[in-house]
């Protein structure tokens, strides 16, 4: 397994784990992404305010009793505050979506366009949708801007570019989030999980 470097300044970004598409340094500051097997040049990849948090990049964590390394952090504004989106990777190298927004905390995987919702037109609170045979609820209907990027991620994010998302709700409490971009939705299904459950292995 080879090691990641930055494109533009060289700096050791970890292991080349899984499929990177997107590069984001907190050495120089910069972001590349990945087109025709080379990374180029995106732009900066903003400030990303560090505090205590539950995540730390390439160091793996148990959340509910699984291991996994965080491999990428975005953050996100809605406005009235943010978020962080961690992808993260288990022990066997399948990637998950970590969010913490305010202490709350989900994981959830991509959903293949075979089980995934097909929405047609707008949504509205409270909407119903179907997913792997559950039932779903729209509860939220947002956008936010990407305000910072850091560590390596399977897709290209954009600092400062605003998405739209949405989350519904099954009654077993399962979180289905959806995000709306220029090829249609992306669709991402999972679990709550006590803060207390995520901890160091």
């Amino acid at each position: 397994m080879s090691d990641l470097n930055c494109p533009t300044c060289g700096a050791a970004l970890g292991p080349r784990i899984g499929t990177v598409k997107m590069i984001s340094c907190a050495h120089c500051g910069t972001t590349s992404y990945l087109e025709d097997d080379q990374f180029r040049a995106a732009g900066q990849s903003g400030v990303m305010h560090d505090g205590p948090q539950l995540l730390a990049l390439d160091r793996p964590a148990l959340v509910a009793g699984l291991r996994y390394t965080p491999r990428g952090q975005a953050r996100f504004s809605y406005g009235r505050g943010e978020w962080d989106e961690f992808w993260a990777l288990d022990d066997a190298g399948a990637g998950v979506w970590i969010a913490i927004d305010e202490g709350d905390v989900v994981v959830q995987a991509a959903l293949p366009a075979g089980n995934a919702p097909r929405p047609k037109g707008p949504l509205a609170l409270g909407q119903g949708l179907q997913a792997r045979g559950e039932s779903f609820a729209v509860s939220e209907i947002e956008t936010a801007t990407c305000i910072a990027l850091r560590g390596v991620f399977p897709e290209v994010l954009r600092l400062g570019e605003t998405y739209r998302f949405v989350n519904a709700t099954a009654p077993s409490g399962r979180l289905l989030s959806g995000e709306e971009g220029p090829d249609g939705w992306e669709w991402f299904l999972g679990d709550w999980v006590d803060p207390f459950e995520v901890r160091a292995p």
